[in-house]
């Protein structure tokens, strides 16, 4: 009997271990380009842009890169983060399945992105600090954020991209203007482009 209880007590243990780690590393990998661009149009030339940023890009001199879920996910706690993970991967799965990637406005769609698809969590996550204030000392807030400050939870509250439109990705508007003419009208086109716009 005690036999039995040591030997399920170790094959939990390994179980769970298992279990953890590989979720672990599934949530990893989920939340990185390639597998982000993989249901994304030109995710090749999207990506290019984040890759060029010289702040959170691989330009960043520092070596400080940020992935595709540190800010596209909201960062305010693991279960919201999980749930909008499951939630944007369906539907991303879904339009690439059975959307028609030729009737996009790539452009147009960028203020949705950013209200929708960009959170305040995610750039607390890195700039926790901005607000804070050390022992005995106050913290010199810049003017444009303490107003973000005063209206938090009103109803003119301002997002981070209220005022930083145009942070993680540089010149996406002028790649997507370029490419615009370029949008694909088939998956076979679109996988086409998607191969060489990596290379």
């Amino acid at each position: 009997m005690k036999k039995i209880i040591f030997l399920t007590i170790i094959a939990t243990f390994i179980i769970t271990l298992v279990v953890t780690y590989g979720g672990y590393k599934a949530v990893k990998v989920t939340g990185e380009y390639p597998f982000c661009g993989s249901c994304h149009a030109w995710d090749g030339e999207i990506a290019k842009t984040n890759l060029k940023d010289n702040v959170h890009g691989a330009a960043n001199p520092k070596g400080v890169q940020a992935s595709c879920t540190d800010c596209h996910l909201p960062h305010d706690s693991f279960v919201n983060y999980m749930i909008t993970k499951a939630k944007n991967g369906i539907s991303e799965g879904y339009t690439t399945l059975t959307g028609d990637p030729s009737k996009k406005d790539w452009l147009g769609n960028r203020e949705h992105a950013r209200a929708n698809y960009t959170f305040d969590s995610s750039c607390l996550k890195c700039h926790q600090n901005l607000f804070e204030t050390k022992e005995g000392e106050k913290k010199n807030v810049n003017k444009m954020h303490a107003q973000y400050l005063s209206l938090k939870d009103s109803q003119d509250t301002l997002k981070c991209t209220s005022c930083h439109k145009h942070v993680g990705h540089k010149d996406l508007g002028e790649t997507l203007y370029k490419i615009q003419s370029k949008q694909p009208s088939s998956w076979e086109e679109w996988e086409k482009m998607r191969k060489e716009a990596t290379k």
